[in-house]
């Protein structure tokens, strides 16, 4: 395939929230990577003002801030519906003044990095270019705003090309989505500031969970088999790092089970990271307990740094995680889980056999470059 370096090709791209999370850590990297690598000139627009902002303001990246909703929601009662509807309402009365925003920047395609957000759709059509449109996550507990058969009319028409993460994902998404459109691409993630290293059991062994404390990531399948281990075998060299921003009631139901449970020794709470590298660096295994992953970045993070994975057989996770690069446990079966872990406390040597294994793994299927490379050619496919 050939690329055009002199093309320079401005790109619109719009991201669901503001935080620096996996969506964004994702989104970052691959506008860094198509600026220098391919000659993309990016443009970021933002619902609100964020943790991004000071990284795009870092990398001299424009973007421009101008609210907008979401047309995914927690579905709750009829006024809510209707509140969401009208939120669609003010989003398409919305569309000219983003036109006028973004008539100087002469935009070659516009790059939607979620399902969240279908201000894309209305974008293509009114500044008449091609749309890229990235899945990156299931619906799990939301509901789309609109009607079925509007939503599924809006997603079927409202992109050129659709990336999705995972295998699971293009399942989970089938029927909402125009199959010879749909393209499969992992999550990439930056390896060149990360080497192999030792991953030895010096006192404790440590175990981590990062990611937003929430129902979905299942932080109380960790707290639960660690209870297991200090309860039952006796096991008090062990520690739990919590790692992420919390949602209050989810974070409540832990911290009560820590308490009842006499656990405080054993579980540490890091609160949310802007560089979680510098935790991961000191940790044995991570655990990847979520409810319908739709890839699992952090999942390639713990194999970056050289750590074998445990994790739940639900969403992509048993994409990613090979039985040379670590255990799949039968999620909320929580004596699974502190088997899988009681296996590395008795041999000890296989979190050095399986991190290294698992590092490699990561680094030839999973890196940022080859991320980069198979969605350029999606864009290049579009506005040559």
């Amino acid at each position: 395939m050939h690329y055009h370096k002199k093309m320079k090709p401005a790109i619109l791209f719009i991201t669901h929230y503001s935080g620096m999370y996996g969506a964004n850590k994702s989104l970052l990297q691959l506008i860094l990577e198509l600026r220098k690598d391919y000659n993309v000139q990016p443009m970021v627009l933002l619902r609100n003002e964020g943790e991004i902002c000071e990284e795009l303001r870092k990398e001299n990246i424009p973007y421009i801030v101008s609210h907008y909703y979401w047309w995914v929601n927690e579905d709750r009662g009829l006024f809510k519906k209707l509140l969401n509807k009208r939120k669609q309402i003010i989003n398409l009365c919305r569309i000219p003044n983003f036109a006028r925003q973004l008539q100087a920047y002469k935009i070659d395609l516009i790059y939607t990095n979620s399902i969240c957000v279908n201000i894309g759709i209305f974008l293509k059509k009114r500044l008449k270019v091609p749309h890229i449109w990235h899945f990156r996550e299931s619906l799990y507990q939301f509901r789309l705003s609109l009607s079925l058969p509007l939503s599924s009319y809006l997603c079927k028409k409202g992109a050129d090309r659709y990336i999705l993460i995972s295998d699971y994902l293009c399942e989970y998404y089938k029927f909402l989505l125009p199959k010879d459109k749909v393209r499969k691409i992992y999550n990439g993630i930056n390896f060149s500031n990360v080497q192999i290293r030792e991953n030895r059991l010096e006192n404790d062994l440590h175990l981590c969970m990062a990611g937003i404390v929430s129902e979905q990531k299942n932080q109380m399948d960790a707290l639960k088999a660690v209870h297991y281990l200090v309860d039952k075998h006796r096991k008090r060299n062990i520690k739990l790092h919590i790692i992420g921003g919390h949602k209050a009631d989810y974070l409540a139901e832990m911290q009560k089970y820590i308490k009842d449970n006499g656990l405080q020794d054993f579980v540490i709470f890091h609160g949310h990271q802007t560089d979680v590298s510098g935790i991961l660096r000191e940790m044995n295994i991570g655990l990847m307990c979520s409810r319908d992953e739709a890839f699992g970045r952090v999942t390639i993070e713990y194999m970056m740094h050289s750590m074998p994975v445990i994790a739940s057989v639900s969403g992509a996770n048993a994409e990613i995680v090979k039985k040379e690069t670590g255990f799949l446990y039968e999620i909320y079966n929580t004596r699974d889980l502190a088997d899988k872990i009681l296996s590395f406390i008795e041999n000890p040597i296989s979190l050095q056999t399986m991190g290294k294994t698992a590092y490699e793994y990561a680094k030839e299927n999973f890196s940022s470059r080859t991320n980069t490379k198979l969605i350029y050619e999606q864009i290049n496919e579009l506005i040559k």
